[in-house]
């Protein structure tokens, strides 16, 4: 409407590159170089989005040219099958290496071959004991629920900074990335950079309290072994989730939005990603009332860009209701 208003209808042309400057992600100045340096890191599906969304900006491109470049970022051993079966069309490559992918997990190594009569080569002498397998995770990497997490050191944080890399993955960063960004990531705590103006009685958290996100609370997906209830706060029906792993109880900013409750801002609060990155925390809805089964509790909620739930209750409220007796089978929680 404001477009219209301000510049009348404009051309498909020109309307499709507000839409990308407005909503896409940040433009760059060679797109067919970035095109012709994209390359397959994790599976293919993935490097197809990729691709895809690179494509329309690189300009004017035959078929033929697009199926050269998809495959030569497929790289070898998986670029080399692909080109033997010389597809005609992209979508045909693309095609062929997800089949050709899914194979893969199908291949069973070849018997070593053996010859009768003779007696197995003796194992050779080392000068020193071979020293024991080290099965320990690798430098910087933690494993959460099953799942390796890598910790960024400082000299990668500031080198993924110079270059303006999303700290979660490869991609370039842009506002609001972590709401959609696959990567897994967890939080470790939240501080206020500068506390020179908050009251003594202030009941804001603390670097000692160090309030802790779990990854199912900030993953971005909603796990359905988890305990879940319906929360009604303020005028909004939420599912939250019930949260060992969360300190603290936290809200989403479209929830909070949603509920109508008022937003006490905390400008300098913020939280500190597990890989150093830091999420702000847009502020508190103090002592919010909410009713879970007809019964009204009361708690704090601060204001997080959560990806997986509207609300996260942790054992801040949990602890208020005394002894608890989980039925993970059942999904009941009794206290």
């Amino acid at each position: 409407m404001r477009l219209e208003q301000d510049d009348g209808t404009p051309p498909w042309r020109r309307f499709s590159e507000l839409l990308n400057m407005h909503f896409g992600p940040p433009l760059r100045s060679n797109p067919l170089h970035e095109l012709a340096s994209c390359r397959r890191t994790g599976t293919v599906a993935e490097y197809q989005d990729r691709f895809q969304a690179l494509l329309p900006r690189a300009g004017p491109l035959d078929e033929e040219q697009r199926v050269q470049l998809f495959t030569g970022g497929l790289l070898p051993p998986l670029s080399l099958d692909v080109e033997v079966h010389n597809p005609q069309s992209l979508a045909g490559a693309m095609s062929l290496a997800r089949k050709l992918e899914l194979r893969e997990q199908y291949v069973v190594p070849a018997p070593r071959a053996t010859t009768k009569g003779l007696l197995p080569a003796p194992p050779p002498r080392l000068a020193l004991p071979a020293p024991p397998p080290v099965h320990a995770a690798a430098p910087n990497t933690v494993t959460i629920e099953g799942r390796p997490v890598k910790r960024l050191t400082q000299a990668e944080q500031e080198e993924r900074r110079r270059l303006g890399l999303c700290y979660n993955c490869d991609e370039k960063f842009a506002r609001g990335r972590n709401r959609v960004c696959k990567r897994l990531f967890f939080v470790d705590g939240m501080i206020e950079e500068d506390d020179s103006h908050v009251p003594e009685s202030s009941e804001e958290p603390t670097a000692d309290e160090s309030p802790v996100f779990s990854l199912h609370a900030i993953a971005g997906v909603a796990f359905t072994d988890t305990m879940q209830i319906t929360v009604t706060l303020g005028a909004s029906t939420l599912t939250a989730l019930l949260d060992t792993g969360s300190t603290h109880n936290f809200v989403s900013e479209e929830a909070a939005r949603r509920s109508g409750l008022p937003i006490q801002q905390r400008p300098r609060l913020s939280a500190t990603v597990a890989n150093g990155e830091r999420v702000a925390c847009l502020g508190v809805i103090r002592h919010a009332s909410f009713h879970v089964a007809g019964d009204a509790f009361v708690a704090d909620l601060f204001v997080m860009p959560l990806a997986g739930y509207d609300i996260v209750l942790g054992t801040q409220w949990l602890a208020t209701l005394g002894p608890l007796l989980w039925d993970f089978a059942g999904r009941t929680v009794s206290f």
